[in-house]
């Protein structure tokens, strides 16, 4: 018994002896290895370039601008012929989509929150675009004999020229260089047109040829220039360039919506033959927006 346990007791130190060597040699299984031998997980991309502060530049484009002009307000009717029952007004309307060359300077700040960009921008910019149209109705026959006669002579026209926004901007960085971007706001431009009328009466006095029934005519005459405040909302994509320099392509649609403009009619009706219901005023009804596709170039300060 002695010797079997001096036995065991000398087995047990020789294996806590050679144990820690043989340890060394076997795999180690730890929680650590496991995590360093799991493939670690891709990391949400962060924006590297600094979108946030102040930028300052300038762009140029081209806008198509909708002008619609339409009056149906101006008339002159002999004696006898009521407006409405045997004498009507002479229609007069035009519209267009004049394109134009634009040009202007913006300024705005930005602020950053990882990919998103939240902005506002101010802009100014010069076009020309505009609209005109002539009509004339000559000896216009009121009866069955035509021994009463009318010329209706209309001229209008329609022009937008500079234009500026204030405007919130809203973005999302798809790269750390690259910037796709929303943005809508208070748009104010201006907006001038003119309009021109006359309208005279004639009669047959026995000859072939009418004969200008004096002292019975219409006419009317004005221009205007207004500063209108619609709305404009567009999408964009801005990139950084080089340093500071940033360039982006945006496009916006502005609408300044429908409006009218009212216009004296200066109406003489002489007698015998003079006029029935004779014409007080001129209604023009104008609706005015236009589209823009604009390149810009931008420095951030």
């Amino acid at each position: 018994m002695r010797g079997f346990l001096s036995s065991a007791i000398i087995s047990v130190l020789a294996i806590a002896a050679v144990a820690p060597a043989f340890a060394a040699d076997l795999p180690v299984s730890t929680q650590k290895s496991r995590k360093e031998a799991a493939p670690k997980r891709a990391e949400p991309q962060t924006a590297k370039s600094n979108w946030s502060g102040g930028q300052v530049g300038g762009s140029n484009g081209t806008s198509s601008v909708n002008n619609n002009f339409v009056e149906p307000g101006a008339y002159v009717c002999p004696a006898a012929f009521p407006f409405g029952v045997s004498c009507f007004e002479s229609d007069f309307a035009f519209r267009g989509h004049p394109l134009s060359y634009t040009v202007g300077p913006f300024v705005g700040y930005r602020w950053q929150f990882g990919n998103t960009v939240f902005g506002v921008e101010g802009d100014w910019s010069w076009k020309r675009a505009e609209n005109s149209a002539l009509v004339s109705m000559p000896f216009v026959c009121f009866d069955a004999g035509c021994a009463n006669y009318r010329t209706d002579n209309k001229y209008g026209s329609v022009k937008q020229t500079w234009d500026s926004s204030l405007r919130l901007r809203y973005g999302w960085l798809v790269t750390p260089d690259t910037l796709v971007y929303g943005t809508a706001g208070v748009a104010i431009g201006q907006i001038s047109g003119s309009f021109a009328f006359q309208g005279q009466l004639y009669t047959f006095a026995g000859t072939p040829i009418p004969i200008l029934t004096a002292g019975s005519t219409a006419t009317a005459s004005a221009s205007w220039s207004d500063t209108r405040v619609g709305g404009t909302v567009g999408a964009g994509v801005e990139t950084a360039l080089w340093g500071r320099w940033k360039a982006r392509l945006e496009y916006r649609y502005t609408d300044y919506g429908s409006y009218t403009k009212t216009v004296a009619v200066n109406t003489v009706c002489a007698a015998p033959t003079g006029c029935s219901a004779p014409s007080s005023s001129a209604t023009i009804d104008l609706r005015e927006s236009f589209h823009t596709v604009r390149v810009g170039l931008g420095f951030d300060f």
